[in-house]
């Protein structure tokens, strides 16, 4: 048993025996919280202490107006809350920020062969090894080559796959000129090719080393053990090495961060530093003396945060970033929550990401903050670049031209995001100068978050950082600019309820660590059985709503992702055959509904009840997913009102928050994500020839809701549509709200005045890109042999999840065709449900997994 003292609050921890069910919270002082983790240590109960217990009936209205008030009050007093510090002024004007919001690497927009460059050693062929494990397209001497012609040649290259040039500097003659060889190198950097220097411990030393590293922008570091097979053939380390190969590339190629963006995808900071979101501290001497913790740290846990100060090997560049690389091997197996990772068409699941930071002594660090120190730990930020890290911590107090730079470069060559920081140690500082402080870590609004450490001499200030955190973000919004999640904690045991209270992306330790990084860190589900008590993260209902449904694999799936992000929510099945039996229930109007998913046959008539449509829900006109967004409405609180709280209404305002209930649709994402994939994997951005541009062609099949959202989905993928459908009327209205063509029949040739498919695709003059069936199973549908058998090999999408294999997909799996399944589309559009009811990265793989098993033929579920 153990009492933690948080604020006003006293907790007596018992540790239990995980079980596999969360028990939602009741409304006396004594709550269970048992989460679903057989390898990790439990909260069992927290008791309030008696001030504490009282409060319970409205923490979070109460929360928000105390904040509310202090915030606007903070917000008045401030005499610079309309401007940027001199600092961060500074960083805007002198940066020239790329006007680009393309990534130069990103996928469908990078149209050149990658560059390994090194020095393999004798008889292994490291570098043409590691190619061929991402391409079989390999050029192995391009010493030999023109970057210029291949700059050219590439572009005018159709659907071509990634290539991957070698500069292999073993075969290179004994006589070969050390100054030619270092031009040809600076050749391809300076011709934007992506470059990647393949380290192979001590094979490359001196001058001709520098100019590898400052020609190329990722780096892969191998030591011998790596390359030598085990006595059984197999050598596991060396396809370690394929998979740090392969992940650099998914990292580069991803598309830019952009600051204060709220749009999900691949790389937004809102999802990565989302809500519940936290990273673990590690602050080993050497990052393998971690190794005994990471499967249990892993559970619980959204990133690593890689402190190379604290790292013995921290002044050598090739062990510093050797131990990054162990790191990341080391969480792969069990990378619970990691986010997707899209490489070639295909997806990395097992990936955590990693928070670099260098903290400098008087940043709450040990790294020296002298002139000398400063220089080098931009050199070691540098560093986590060239690893492909997904979030970079940068302190916002050094040098502006060296912060300039690495932001530049960030927006020129890489996809990680900046996370600006400033720790006050040791000194209570001003509200307004914590708001400077954050104001400061938003880089001139290069920042994707922003991370303010506060000291303070009374815990009732305990929640100046969060203030100043939502102040910052306010002043930000009415100056139209990025707003970032903000992160606002205070040093020390003092601070605890500071961590509480900070939702997004909280620093945290874990039970099974020896020692914490930092005084008052808490663990995370110390943090999340607190936030549960106070309201902050109060249980939620979800469910999926349809009739005849029993066969859904949604309450599998969404139900796995909460519990393997220790979010205490529920999803049930709702089967009803009226809507409007739906929207007079309990459940739809609790004040814990917070949203659902829908379908058929409810998609249409759930609009009506909504309150807001997103842009793709109007376009599609259909909704599967219902968002409940909760806005507080500040009343004084009195006795009256506190009793009243069990009072259920149908505008759901009780609890002071109106609601707004808003349709959106993730079905075409469902589509859109798998199958830009696949074509980012298989073409240049463009099919660009004599300054003209093919879009391609996408082949609808199908007339009824899907059918829509695939047309939507088609038409954001820039492709042009054809539909068909056995009643041409339905694929009449397909066309004439996406745009498009239909053809009346799948015929090569006319047969009648009605438009064939293969007439329709001469006149267009461009290639089937893409078929989307969304035709049922027992259709049994086939596509004609002379598009079979044409020069062409398309992307067939067969959007039934059940059965595994249709014919439709087994004809286009024996012509060699790649094929993209509905059980994909189904994890796909859950992803993106779970990530807008809960403001946080999706835990991909779970929800893969439980789709997989539920879909996959008994002969292959493993």
């Amino acid at each position: 048993m153990r009492t933690i003292a948080i604020g006003t609050l006293s907790f007596i921890v018992t540790l239990a025996t995980p079980t596999n069910s969360f028990s939602v919270p009741s409304t006396s002082s004594t709550t269970s919280y048992i989460t679903k983790n057989p390898r990790t240590l439990f909260i069992k109960e927290v008791h309030l202490s008696s001030a504490a217990a009282a409060t319970t009936h409205n923490p979070l209205t109460s929360f928000i107006s105390h904040q509310k008030q202090h915030m606007d009050k903070i917000i008045n007093q401030s005499n610079r809350s309309t401007q940027l510090s001199a600092s961060a002024e500074n960083i805007q004007s002198t940066s020239t920020t790329p006007t680009r919001r393309v990534g130069k690497f990103q996928s469908g927009v990078y149209d050149k062969p990658i560059v390994l460059i090194g020095r393999s050693t004798n008889g292994k062929d490291e570098l043409s090894r590691l190619a061929l494990s991402c391409t079989e397209d390999v050029l192995r001497n391009g010493f030999d080559l023109d970057p210029k012609e291949m700059v050219t040649s590439s572009k005018q290259k159709k659907n071509s796959p990634l290539e991957a040039v070698i500069l292999d500097l073993n075969n290179l003659p004994p006589e070969t000129d050390e100054m030619e060889v270092s031009r040809k190198i600076k050749e391809y950097y300076y011709q934007d090719f992506l470059v990647i220097y393949i380290n192979i411990q001590n094979q490359v030393v001196g001058d001709l080393e520098q100019v590898l590293i400052d020609n190329s922008d990722y780096e892969l570091c191998i030591k011998k053990q790596d390359i030598e097979q085990q006595d059984d053939g197999e050598n596991e380390r060396w396809g370690n090495m394929e998979w740090q190969l392969q992940r650099l590339l998914a990292r580069a190629f991803l598309p830019l961060a952009i600051p204060g963006s709220d749009s999900p995808s691949v790389n937004t900071a809102s999802l990565t530093m989302g809500q519940n979101t936290f990273f673990l501290s590690l602050s080993f001497p050497k990052i393998t003396d971690a190794e005994p913790y990471v499967e249990s740290m892993c559970q619980d846990v959204d990133a690593m945060e890689f402190r190379a100060d604290l790292l013995e090997c921290r002044d050598d560049r090739f062990e510093l970033l050797y131990s990054l690389q162990q790191l990341r091997q080391m969480c792969r197996s069990h990378a619970t929550r990691a986010p997707m990772l899209p490489f070639l068409g295909e997806v990395i699941d097992d990936c955590l990401p990693v928070v670099y930071t260098v903290r400098t002594a008087h940043q709450a660090g040990t790294y020296p903050d002298d002139e000398e120190g400063i220089a080098k730990m931009f050199d070691l930020l540098q560093l986590g670049l060239r690893s492909g890290v997904e979030v970079l911590d940068v302190e916002s107090a050094w040098d502006e031209d060296k912060t300039c730079r690495i932001l530049n470069q960030v927006e020129d060559r890489h996809a990680t995001q900046i996370l600006g920081s400033h720790h006050v140690v040791g000194e209570k500082v001003t509200d307004e100068e914590a708001i400077e402080f954050n104001r400061k870590c938003c880089l001139g609004g290069r920042a994707h978050g922003a991370k303010v450490v506060l000291s303070i001499d009374d815990q009732k200030d305990d929640q100046q950082a969060l203030h100043a955190a939502e102040a910052s973000r306010e002043m930000a919004a009415k100056a139209g600019e990025p707003v970032i999640p903000h992160i606002g904690l205070i040093l020390g045991n003092v601070g605890k309820y500071s961590r509480v209270i900070n939702i997004p992306f909280t620093p945290v330790t874990h039970e099974s660590l020896p020692f914490v990084a930092a005084p008052g860190q808490m663990t995370a589900s110390e943090l999340m059985a607190t936030r549960l008590i106070m309201g902050l993260v109060p249980p939620m209902n979800y469910g999926i709503l349809g009739h005849k449904i029993s066969y859904s694999v949604s309450p599998a799936m969404q139900g796995a992702a909460f519990a393997a992000t220790r979010l205490p929510h529920s999803y049930a099945l709702i089967d009803m055959e009226d809507v409007e039996e739906f929207v007079t229930s309990d459940f739809w109007n609790d004040p814990v509904f917070g949203g659902c998913s829908v379908t058929i046959p409810h998609k249409q008539a759930i609009i009506p009840h909504l309150d807001e449509l997103t842009d793709a829900a109007k376009a599609i006109g259909a909704v599967n997913t219902v968002i409940v967004k909760k806005f507080p409405t500040i009343t004084p609180q009195t006795d009256n009102n506190n009793n009243n709280n069990n009072n259920n209404n149908n505008n759901n305002n009780n609890n002071n928050n109106k609601r707004t209930l808003i349709g959106d649709n993730t079905d075409w994402k469902g589509i859109f994500n798998p199958i830009q994939r696949k074509l980012a994997a298989s073409s240049s951005s463009s099919s660009r020839q004599s300054g003209t541009q093919k879009r391609g062609i996408a082949l609808i099949l199908g007339g009824g809701g899907t059918a829509r959202a695939a047309a939507y989905a088609a038409s954001q993928l820039g492709l042009e549509r054809v539909y068909y459908n056995r009643t041409p009327s339905k694929a009449q209205e397909l066309a004439d709200t996406f745009g498009g063509s239909v053809a009346f029949n799948l015929n090569q040739e006319d047969d009648s005045e009605e438009k064939s498919l293969g007439s329709i695709l001469r006149s267009l003059d461009d290639d089937v890109r893409v078929v989307i069936s969304t035709l049922p199973a027992a259709a049994e549908f086939e596509l004609p042999s002379w598009f079979v058998d044409g020069a062409t090999k398309p992307i067939i999408f067969d959007v039934n999840y059940k059965p595994y294999w249709t014919k439709l997909l087994h004809q286009s799996d024996d012509a060699g065709f790649p094929i993209i399944r509905g059980s994909e589309m189904l994890w796909e559009q859950g992803v993106g449900q779970f990530e807008l009811w809960t403001g946080r990265s999706a835990p991909y793989k779970v929800m893969k997994s439980v789709v997989l098993h539920n879909c996959l033929p008994e002969d292959e579920v493993e």
